[in-house]
């Protein structure tokens, strides 16, 4: 049991960068009092805003919904702390395809952050309550029971929408249905199988995991919720083969050919058939595209122009990085990732200008002066094509 609030703040860093879990020390007022250095800083009051005290002293623990992710409150009286919320957790683990403008949380950020850190938002995933369950015991000193955990979720008449309470149930079902890890296993399985080029082997064990009853439907029809299911799977196997230097044109393509294909299968055996197809179809990829490039090259020069947004980049500056002859560079990279480094650099600042634009004060040409273009007309020149608006467009939206 903690002691001391010297020591429950020592531990908000660790926790968060070992579990993901971000924790709040919050007053009688529910007033932010302390978060990880690590983690996004938020509105004073947005807690204040969220819930209301009584709320949390009606439970030992007390589970609350809110923009999209979900937050675990419960009392902890030590020296002006009061309450301690574990959160926010988001429903899903964001992806490019997400857009900040989307996530009303991010209105209540009051420190600036890059679109990468966006991406980087905790998540659900099947080990969610454990971690849970075992910060809570650091914390108070005390085992917290699963069922307490799940019974104590908020089921109040202000709950606006159904699908809320259904994200909720949805921490504890993950958790408790032992299928999961076993699913889990086998995902990163099939998909060490597909790059490793060997869609033998990742057809089995995807047969095995169709065999698995793990008694949950994600839709009434149970052929409908297979296709859902493997459309999940298509998912997978085009982040897979992106990972180990398929282009991303390539990869979205397939996905796109076989998520059709998927939706007009009729039988269960149809269905069977096509995933094996396109794991077979996947792995080819890989063995066209995976020895023309090392992937450490291509990482390098991602991180960098991720991490110098703010700068000046040049093809020499990745040259020397990477220790390549400019001009193969330039053209070895375009054939990785079917993009050009320059669309690339324009591709990320454009992102980080969206990302600016709709949770920053800074007027547009001072997004424009911080991600180093040119002009404040190149700035809008590059933005439409790659958004088809104009940044003074996109903020009125």
């Amino acid at each position: 049991m903690i002691q001391t609030k010297h020591e429950l703040i020592q531990l908000l860093n660790p926790i968060y960068n070992h579990f993901q879990l971000p924790i709040f020390l919050l007053s009688k007022e529910l007033l932010i009092i302390e978060s990880p250095h690590s983690f996004l800083k938020l509105e004073e009051h947005y807690f204040q805003d969220m819930i209301q005290e009584n709320h949390i002293n009606d439970y030992q623990t007390y589970m609350h919904f809110y923009h999209d992710a979900s937050f675990l409150f419960f009392p902890y009286s030590l020296e002006n702390i009061s309450y301690i919320c574990i959160g926010p957790i988001f429903n899903k683990k964001l992806t490019p395809q997400d857009k900040p403008s989307e996530y009303p949380f991010l209105n209540h950020v009051i420190s600036q952050y890059t679109i990468d850190d966006f991406f980087s938002l905790p998540y659900v995933h099947y080990k969610t309550v454990d971690f849970l369950l075992f910060v809570y015991q650091i914390i108070t000193g005390e085992i917290l029971d699963a069922n307490v955990l799940k019974k104590n979720y908020k089921k109040s008449s202000s709950l606006p929408l159904k699908q809320e309470e259904s994200m909720q149930n949805e921490i504890f079902v993950i958790r408790e249905n032992p299928l999961h890890d076993f699913s889990y296993s086998y995902e990163k399985k099939i998909m060490n199988s597909i790059q490793q080029e060997n869609s033998t082997q990742a057809r089995i064990l995807m047969n095995e995991l169709m065999q698995m009853k793990d008694g949950r439907e994600l839709a009434p029809n149970h052929l409908v919720s297979m296709k859902y299911k493997l459309v999940a799977a298509v998912t997978l196997f085009t982040r897979c083969v992106i990972d180990v230097g398929v282009p991303i044109a390539k990869a979205y393509t397939l996905s796109d050919v076989y998520i059709n294909k998927l939706d007009q299968c009729r039988t269960g055996q149809e269905l069977h058939k096509m995933i094996s197809d396109a794991i077979v179809d996947f792995t080819n990829l890989v063995k066209r595209y995976k020895h023309i490039q090392n992937p450490y090259w291509v990482k390098s020069c991602k991180n960098y122009i991720s991490q110098h947004l703010h700068e000046n980049m040049t093809l020499n500056d990745l040259s020397q990085l990477t220790g390549m002859n400019p001009s193969y560079l330039s053209t070895q990279f375009k054939k990785v990732t079917g993009q050009s480094i320059k669309q690339y650099i324009n591709e990320k600042k454009v992102q980080e200008a969206q990302f600016l634009i709709k949770n920053s004060s800074y007027t547009l040409a001072e997004i424009s002066d911080i991600l180093q273009f040119s002009s404040q007309s190149h700035f809008n020149k590059v933005f439409k094509e790659r958004t088809g608006k104009t940044p003074t467009q996109y903020k009125n939206t």
